[in-house]
């Protein structure tokens, strides 16, 4: 087969048991009937040890723990793998212009990746309370009913994850399924808000899942529960996971990126590829040639259109696979080859294309796959307004080849 060797790749990269760290900060959401500890002992049920920290005081919303000293310390005092991040159960749900939620994340994720290169942020979706919060619905119409108030925090975990490059725990989403479908199974404690052990249980099975991306059905430990209990809870909550991936940013981080950033030609039969990643590369082309190189050179004997695969691997293990094609003429190659089309966003409201030939049509989507703008260009370097916000950008060229990537525009 003539992708053998990408098989060959992965066959390669070693595998071994080792400790997973994990840190924890939120408030009682996070320490009743101890999270940390079911989900370690969860885990070890499985095979899989877990380290984990705890820094998380009653009522503290990740503002108070941006300017918490202990919190500071927390995460200095070691090299973390994730670093989960409980948001206030009322905050969760409320707009992110009130709260200042996203800047207290994006700071605790600086301060997270200063002293951890490698850790990825986790951010602990809740659950709504179970009859609404009535205290706060004449102010926040979301937090008026408990579907309202799940879905509200859904969209602002999400949103979170997706502009820290982190990744979603669902707790919350599989909390409303065990609602929607066993309601015998009482999640909360007699004040409507607070996990009882079922519901702490539920939250340990969704982070076990989350965090090695495999179920955590068949686990032996089962903490104060009947065992039928508990085996409704490891399905629900490994299917809400693994069901979705891409939902709950559980892919690969969007900062490890295959995307070639230059070509380069040397007669119409030779092209060299650029990558600047300092980690490992893997080159392959529909004409059977491949290298692990960062910069490699294909030749070619004939024109026509040839297919590239890049994998990257950073030096932190994440992996990201890119894919394109383009058309090697048999004369003038040099004249036809140019960088990879890039877009970036420089100023504010406003995004720089370079690398693009005549006649590439851009077009600009919002995270809801909504089109903003749709441009043709005119080779060199463009300027463009867009909205500020994560947006998703797509480059076509008339011989139909494509370049796509996202981008953050302030």
């Amino acid at each position: 087969m003539r992708f053998a060797p990408f098989a060959l790749l992965l066959a390669s990269l070693p595998v071994c048991a080792q400790q997973t760290d994990v840190l924890f900060i939120g408030n009682s959401y996070t320490t009743a009937n101890d999270l940390p500890s079911m989900f370690r002992q969860i885990a070890l049920s499985l095979g899989d040890t877990v380290n984990t920290g705890v820094q998380a005081p009653g009522g503290y919303t990740l503002m108070d723990h941006l300017y918490a000293p202990a919190t500071q310390s927390a995460i200095a005092s070691q090299q973390w793998d994730y670093v989960v991040l409980q948001e206030q159960s009322q905050y969760g749900a409320m707009p992110m212009g009130n709260t200042f939620s996203d800047v207290a994340a994006t700071s605790l994720t600086y301060a997270m990746n200063e002293s951890s290169e490698c850790a990825s942020p986790v951010f602990y979706m809740t659950w709504g309370r179970k009859n609404g919060d009535a205290s706060s619905c004449m102010w926040y119409p979301d937090l008026c009913t408990y579907d309202s108030m799940q879905q509200a925090l859904r969209n602002n975990y999400i949103q979170l994850a997706v502009e820290n490059e982190g990744y979603v725990s669902p707790v919350g989403w599989a909390w409303k399924q065990v609602r929607d479908t066993h309601p015998g199974i009482e999640l909360y404690q007699a004040d409507e808000s607070h996990p009882s052990v079922a519901g702490t249980y539920l939250a340990a099975c969704v982070f076990y899942c989350t965090l090695f991306k495999q179920s955590c059905v068949g686990t032996s430990f089962v903490s104060s529960l009947q065992p039928d209990s508990a085996a409704i809870l490891q399905a629900i909550a490994s299917s809400t996971v693994l069901d979705s991936l891409d939902t709950w940013n559980l892919n690969e981080p969007g900062s490890t990126d295959a995307t070639v950033t230059g070509m380069s030609g040397d007669g119409w039969n030779a092209v060299t590829l650029h990558h600047f990643g300092q980690g490992q590369h893997w080159w392959i082309c529909s004409n059977g040639q491949s290298s692990t190189d960062a910069n490699p050179t294909f030749t070619f004997t004939t024109g026509g259109t040839y297919t590239f695969t890049h994998v990257y691997i950073d030096p932190c293990g994440h992996m990201d696979t890119d894919t394109w094609t383009f058309e090697v003429y048999a004369t003038g190659i040099g004249e036809q080859l140019a960088a990879r089309p890039t877009v970036i966003a420089v100023d504010q409201g406003l995004l720089t294309i370079s690398g693009g030939s005549n006649g590439d049509r851009l077009e600009v989507f919002d995270m809801q796959g909504r089109l903003l703008r749709s441009v043709t260009l005119n080779g060199g370097t463009s300027l463009l307004p867009c909205p500020s916000g994560i947006a998703l950008w797509r480059i076509t060229s008339p011989m139909q080849a494509h370049w796509n990537g996202k981008v953050f525009v302030p």
